[in-house]
């Protein structure tokens, strides 16, 4: 086996690095990856990787791309749960819309 060139190595750290980010939802250092990763994958065609050393850093940064799929479903998520409700329609006895009671009372006594 032969030993990882430098650049393979800088983009396992980055790859981690990248994992433990998104684990633990540290938004600054993911903000900063995205152009380090790029550039060191630029850097890996001139180090020539062995094909079994690109199909382990493809599973690492696959499972990385599952993470970030994962967290931005549950961004969407959560958004969707803090939204405001739709306010509630109401109808009166002639069947018209009528606007809800701005005292928020929602039963009459009668």
């Amino acid at each position: 086996m032969t030993r990882p060139g430098r650049t393979m190595v800088s983009i396992w750290t980055l790859l981690d690095e990248q994992r433990q980010a998104l684990l633990s939802g540290d938004l600054a250092v993911l903000d900063r990856l995205p152009d380090r990763l790029e550039r060191a994958m630029r850097d890996l065609a001139d180090e020539r990787p062995s094909p079994e050393a690109l199909a382990q850093l493809a599973h690492a940064a696959a499972h990385n791309a599952r993470l970030i799929l994962a967290a931005r479903d549950g961004l969407a998520r959560a958004r969707r749960d803090i939204a405001p409700a739709t306010p509630l329609t109401t109808y009166d006895g002639q069947g018209r819309r009528q606007l809800p009671d701005p005292t928020g009372q929602l039963l009459a006594r009668r």
